[in-house]
């Protein structure tokens, strides 16, 4: 068995501020000869882990196939004082195989007493924010701008690693562990997409807001920087984020809406004035010129400037038709300096990333 060892310098902010929150994690990545553990062995595992204030990286690669326990064993080992292993999409592959790879040789495997951090999942609600048609690992690092050396597949270095065995061949060796080290790195690196989560999360200040004709617009500090810039709008809303700032405007209507009622039993629709009204007031007005009020036509309409909510956290609720998308609330000045109401209001629309 081959094993090298070194030390990890890494410089980007956003990434040690998330490398903090890991000290007791281990990240890790596993290089087979296939993908069914019957019919393939382990040639090379990648592990990250922080050690007397240093971050390392530590490959084990198999130059005798036979040796495969013992690489388990060296796994387990380094496992061992650790809370947590971050991978990509090792739910998927790694960590299953690995399982069954511990079972066969009866022993104990260290991964049932940790925790689990899978970045694919992390990286997966952002595909179309971040603009991807898919999110392999080297997918996500292009989009955070992730430098690699490698640029095989891991089925691709299949055949290298059986080449290398027969000739011992030290390029090739070289290879197989530069397309390791590239994905295990990348790991940490790829801890800054946690950034778009905390934001989606509410993890952000309003600093200024603004009202401009019908547009709502909100400055917002954001506490964890994102390592790209990204937008999205549609027709209620736009908002862009680039490092620590994020431009949240939110488009509104000025026009006529309508409030329903909920208990339309208890309301006749007058036509002639297109509104309802209670049914002890309606008692009062000629028969001809009213009916009974059905769930459709039991509103009352209200002129002004309305702002959309994706959910109804401002009452009364206003609709420009019976069931139409999205609600609607009247626009009030105190809105402006109720920055609380504005901060939930803000991460409804966050929390859509």
């Amino acid at each position: 068995m081959i094993t090298e060892k070194i030390q990890l310098n890494i410089h980007n902010k956003t990434v040690l501020q998330f490398l903090e929150e890991q000290k007791h994690s281990i990240f890790f990545d596993i290089e087979t000869t296939g993908l069914y553990w019957k019919r393939s062995h382990l040639y090379l595992i990648g592990v990250i882990y922080y050690e007397e204030n240093h971050w390392f990286l530590q490959q084990w690669f198999l130059d005798r196939p036979a040796e495969e326990p013992l690489l388990l064993t060296e796994f387990a080992s380094i496992c061992q004082g650790r809370s947590c292993m971050v991978h990509y999409n090792g739910n998927g592959f790694d960590i299953p195989y690995l399982q069954h790879k511990y079972n066969f040789y009866q022993q104990k495997s260290p991964l049932t007493s940790l925790n689990s951090l899978d970045l694919y999942r992390k990286a997966k609600p952002f595909q179309n924010l971040f603009g991807l048609t898919s999110v392999k690992q080297k997918d996500v690092e292009r989009f955070l701008r992730i430098s690699r050396t490698d640029t095989s597949t891991g089925g691709e270095l299949i055949q290298v690693y059986e080449d290398y065995l027969e000739t011992k061949d030290t390029a090739l060796l070289s290879i197989l562990l530069q397309h390791n080290r590239d994905d295990t790195e990348g790991l940490v690196q790829l801890l800054s997409i946690l950034s778009y989560e905390r934001i989606r999360e509410g993890n952000f200040t309003i600093s200024s807001t603004a009202l401009s004709g019908c547009t709502l617009t909100l400055t917002l500090d954001l506490k964890a920087a994102v390592p790209n810039p990204v937008s999205v709008s549609n027709l209620c809303f736009s908002l862009q984020m680039t490092e620590t700032r994020g431009i949240l405007q939110i488009f509104g209507h000025r026009g006529t809406m309508k409030h329903f009622f909920p208990d339309y039993k208890n309301y006749y629709y007058l036509p002639l004035e297109d509104q309802a009204i209670h049914k002890s007031i309606g008692a009062f007005v000629d028969r001809a010129h009213r009916v009974k009020a059905k769930a459709a036509n039991c509103y009352q309409k209200t002129q002004g400037l309305f702002l959309p909510q994706l959910k109804e956290r401002f009452k009364p609720v206003f609709f420009e038709a019976y069931k139409s998308k999205p609600a609607y609330f009247a626009y009030q000045e105190s809105l402006l300096q109720d920055m609380q109401s504005l901060y939930i209001y803000a991460c409804d629309y966050l929390s859509e990333l």
